[in-house]
């Protein structure tokens, strides 16, 4: 609003908690900008480490089914 435009320009921001910070819009957006790829790069290895989880599962019955397969030959 109004109020946080003649703050801003004072060089005086709310964060999203509503605190009052002397705080550059610029770092500011960077912050958020980081916060975010943090956030992505997080969800990515959340993401590989379920995939790796399914592989090392499958890799896992492959070695249980060949096992079975070499004790019918037997």
């Amino acid at each position: 609003g109004m109020a946080q435009a003649a703050l801003g320009s004072a060089g005086l921001h709310f964060d999203e908690l509503n605190k009052l910070r002397v705080l550059e819009p610029e770092v500011a957006a960077q912050t958020a900008q980081l916060r975010e790829e943090c956030r992505a790069f997080v969800d990515k290895t959340a993401e590989f480490q379920k995939i790796v989880g399914s592989l090392i599962e499958l890799v896992d019955q492959l070695a249980k089914a060949a096992e079975s397969e070499k004790m019918k030959v037997l």
